[in-house]
């Protein structure tokens, strides 16, 4: 990955005039390249731009002494349920080791809300709080979110730039639920993609709360959004200068994509294509069986070491078999090329109710995905988490609520316990106990004979 950075040159004594007028002048345009915004600014305005001036100090060389700060342009929503987000144009300094973005503003009356133009912010304010993490509200995992502060400075407030960078800069939180694959997809990787996207890989990720491990997972979809190394802004004590920055990643609904609110209108269709650019997957759709006569269609069932497994799988596995399925049941690989491979090479998933179901992102389209809801009131969470996403990438969904019978909860507990009659009072006493019970404690014995016209309904939508 390139450095995305230009770092401060060095310093030497100069005496021989001509040699000095040629080195500002490659210093001006190399280094300080302008922009096309900043020479209109030069001729509209008169001004001279985002451009240092230099003069020679006869002891020490070139000094750079002044610099023209232009007007910041600061863009904040705090009105998305799913998360806060800065965007900020300018002179943008941040500061790693203290969680500081510093916003330049070329006079004190800009830093007292006379000429700065802000939106979704207190014009009178000159600081803002944002923890950059996709999961805003939510009282079990935001107090751990390392908060960033944005703050409008003069010049003289600011510290100086030891690193310049030439493309933006995107702020994020990698703490949170990292390392729950849901999760990781959800609050990260489909954030990440619907912030960055559109920047073709000229952005450079700056990551609080790094997990080095997570980036070396995903290295593939991480290198396909950024052409640049992420940077630890936890652990770095240099200031890297940008002309604009992002703060917070845009989230817009579970595991998806709204189009209309997106970067260049893309959608889950456009991310599953990204998936399969960055794993090199083959297969773009699902098969037709109308077109391949005698070609068995291919079943995946997903299976899990824990709780929430099929207990009669062997019964499950025959069962698809005799309506003409080639079936599979795997426990899904942990590396996700291998994984990702395996699950674009079939046509239907089966999974209960968990993470596993992450993997659907990896399905060719006008693929069959078949979630298996658990006992205990969570068709609703299983719809938005699960339901929604496939849809929205041009696949078929299909849900399959279990009945008690069919729960090793009822070997657990008596039928006549509020877990059978009246689940919603455990929901709103706390998701730990929703947790502990619904999800920590019960596996699925799926009556097959129940469960054989959804397999038959995903025959039906592959012709």
């Amino acid at each position: 990955m390139k450095a995305a950075v230009r770092n401060k040159k060095s310093r030497g004594s100069f005496c021989n005039p001509p040699l000095l007028l040629l080195i500002v002048v490659i210093q001006f345009l190399v280094i300080y390249s302008p922009t096309l915004d900043q020479y209109m600014v030069m001729l509209t305005t008169g001004k001279p731009g985002f451009f240092p001036s230099v003069i020679l100090d006869g002891r020490k060389g070139l000094k750079q002494v002044d610099e023209f700060i232009p007007e910041p342009h600061l863009r904040c929503d705090f009105t998305d349920p799913r998360s806060n987000v800065c965007e900020m144009d300018g002179a943008i300094r941040i500061l790693g080791r203290t969680s500081e973005v510093f916003v330049v503003a070329p006079s004190l009356t800009s830093v007292a809300g006379g000429g700065v133009n802000a939106t979704g912010v207190d014009a009178n304010a000159t600081r803002w709080k944002i923890q950059p993490y996709t999961r805003k509200g939510e009282s079990r995992v935001m107090p751990g979110i390392t908060e960033v502060t944005v703050r409008l400075v003069t010049a003289e407030e600011a510290p100086a730039c030891d690193a310049w960078h030439d493309v933006p800069a995107i702020v994020y939180s990698n703490g949170g639920y990292c390392g729950n694959y849901y999760h990781d997809f959800n609050d990260n990787i489909i954030p990440l993609f619907i912030t960055s996207r559109h920047l073709d890989g000229e952005v450079q990720l700056l990551v609080t709360q790094k997990q080095r491990w997570w980036f070396g997972k995903y290295k593939e979809i991480v290198e396909g959004l950024s052409k640049y190394e992420p940077v630890d802004l936890d652990a770095e004590a240099r200031v890297h200068c940008y002309r604009r920055a992002i703060v917070g990643l845009r989230s817009h609904k579970d595991l998806s994509i709204d189009p209309r609110r997106a970067p260049n209108n893309y959608s889950m269709v456009d991310f599953k294509r990204f998936l399969m650019w960055r794993y090199a997957l083959p297969r773009e759709h699902a098969i037709r069986m109308d077109e391949e006569p005698g070609k068995k269609p291919r079943l995946l069932i997903i299976s899990r070491r824990s709780r929430r497994r099929f207990v009669n799988l062997e019964e499950i596995v025959g069962m698809a078999e005799g309506l003409g399925f080639e079936v599979t049941a795997t426990e899904l690989h942990p590396h996700i090329p291998a994984a990702s491979a395996t699950v674009n090479s079939f046509d239907v998933l089966v999974a209960v109710h968990g993470s596993g179901l992450t993997n659907l992102v990896f399905l060719p389209m006008n693929a069959v995905v078949i979630q298996v809801v658990p006992l205990g009131r969570m068709e609703g969470l299983a719809m938005d988490e699960y339901g929604v996403p496939p849809r929205d990438m041009n696949m078929r969904y299909l849900q399959y609520n279990i009945t008690a019978e069919e729960s090793t909860l009822s070997e657990l507990y008596p039928r006549a316990h509020p877990i059978f009659l009246d689940p919603l009072p455990i929901h709103k006493h706390s998701w730990s106990l929703v947790k502990d019970i619904y999800l920590g404690q019960q596996d699925v014995r799926l009556n097959v004979r129940r469960f054989r016209p959804v397999l038959q309904t995903a025959l039906h939508l592959l012709r």
